[in-house]
């Protein structure tokens, strides 16, 4: 559908005084189209927040796909040459990574304003890109499946091999970041230092696998898993627990006693963007209070904005308290970016094969 200006006084003048001069106002009349890359878990908030809002501020058409952080980078290399999408959110890992390869252009809070909102941490020092919003990685578990078979709602991490589990975890498949997160976490609590080996987190791992029922790749497919009672556990962020309780289902979210695993989802503009402005301008978008307030309690994602206040009921709700988020520890992405094809087929051949 093609949209045009209004008749006023100055378009009829300009009307009379020929076609040549109602070019520009035509042209600044027509709506533009931003090919922009998220991920699928916040989508509700994005499509009922972010799409009107970009259209009725800037008259711009936002067409989305979604995709794991793992294929968004996979397809920003792949368009590096001549980038077709002019925003990409990423988990912290693969956006990392995407910088190392020189793949991001610059955000300053010149062209971002609302970058100023947010704090140091979540920001790259660097001016590459910005937290989106931050992860809170722990034990998603059905609460009434686990009282219904006598099996104690898991403490520690190492809770998971309990033989009470049989059949019934769900585990990332590796294109999903939380896999690395769960082989980093495995590896450190025994003492293994990831820079130097993940052997005794594979062998761990190795030891779940009569556990473990299924592997997914999106985060949304563990909803319907609890749905269907196919599983009772999984290590995964609070935002699954929430989600799938929003659904009605019986789902809680914990922290593990040894603390939950902390990361951020980035957002990133490619160099040689296409419609950069408006790049920009969904960037910004993102980043407001507005929204990131809307990510919460639309998507239950922890946001990283300082400039928010949760209405009083959602607060109360939001299982992520302030003393989860100091007691987190976050996972180093080092060994990731250099290892992520080895680690993958590793994964695949001890893990899920």
């Amino acid at each position: 559908m093609s949209h045009s200006s209004p008749i006023t006084r100055r378009t009829f003048s300009a009307i009379l005084g020929g076609a040549a001069l109602t070019a520009p106002s035509i042209a600044r009349a027509q709506t533009r189209s931003l090919s922009v890359q998220i991920s699928a878990i916040y989508r509700k908030s994005f499509d009922r927040y972010i799409v009107p809002k970009m259209k009725e501020l800037h008259n711009v058409d936002v067409v989305l796909s979604t995709m794991l952080s793992a294929e968004a980078l996979t397809r920003a290399m792949g368009q590096r040459a001549n980038p077709q999408i002019s925003l990409f959110t990423l988990d912290e890992g693969p956006w990392e990574q995407g910088k190392r390869l020189g793949i991001w252009d610059k955000i300053t809070t010149d062209t971002v304003p609302n970058l100023k909102g947010i704090p140091e941490r979540f920001r790259d020092h660097d001016g590459f890109g910005s937290g989106l919003y931050s992860y809170m990685t722990g034990f998603c578990y059905d609460e009434e499946a686990l009282k219904a078979a006598g099996v104690p709602a898991p403490s520690s991490f190492f809770d998971m091999w309990a033989p009470g589990f049989k059949n019934r975890i769900a585990m990332p498949q590796f294109t999903n970041t939380f896999a690395y997160i769960t082989l980093e976490n495995t590896s450190r609590l025994l003492g293994e230092d990831p820079a130097k080996s993940f052997d005794k987190g594979f062998a761990k791992l190795k030891e779940l696998r009569p556990n473990i029922r299924t592997f997914i790749g999106p985060l949304g497919q563990l909803i319907q898993l609890f749905q269907q009672k196919e599983i009772w556990l999984s290590f995964a962020p609070q935002l699954s627990a929430l989600q799938a309780a929003g659904a009605g289902l019986p789902v809680k979210w914990a922290a593990p006693k040894e603390g939950a695993v902390a990361f951020a989802h980035y957002i990133a503009v490619p160099k040689g963007a296409p419609n950069r402005e408006d790049a920009l301008k969904i960037a910004d978008l993102m980043l407001s209070p507005g929204y990131q307030k809307a990510l919460a309690e639309i998507d239950f994602m922890v946001p990283v904005s300082t400039q928010i206040q949760f209405d009083p009921a959602f607060a109360k709700s939001f299982p992520v308290t302030p003393e989860i988020i100091a007691n987190a520890r976050t996972a180093s992405w080092t060994e990731y970016n250099e290892q992520r094809v080895q680690l993958n087929e590793r994964w695949q051949r001890e893990i899920q094969s």
